[in-house]
């Protein structure tokens, strides 16, 4: 009965010293080193841009930016190859 009281007290101790704040400070990564732990950065949004001119495709009447616009010679705008080839709508 005796030697079973000694290994519960030990055992005791041991869950003891795990979870007391001293000993996890010296467990945590960086502590041995000495630095100074950091949170995690957080990542900046994107910047926002303004989308540019919007012009309607000739087409279908879609709204786009004007650098994504295709135009023709007669300087419509469309918004795809095939819209471009089958011209303005009246």
């Amino acid at each position: 009965m005796g030697a079973l009281l000694k290994f519960l007290v030990l055992g005791l101790v041991v869950v003891w010293l795990l979870y007391s704040p001293a000993v996890r400070g010296l467990l945590k990564p960086g502590a041995r080193r000495g630095k100074p732990q950091r949170p995690p950065a957080t990542p900046s949004p994107p910047a926002a841009t303004p989308p540019g001119r919007i012009v309607p495709c000739a087409h279908c009447g879609v709204h786009l930016p004007l650098s994504d616009a295709l135009h023709d010679v007669s300087g419509h705008t469309y918004c795809s190859e095939a819209h471009r080839q089958a011209g303005p709508r009246p």
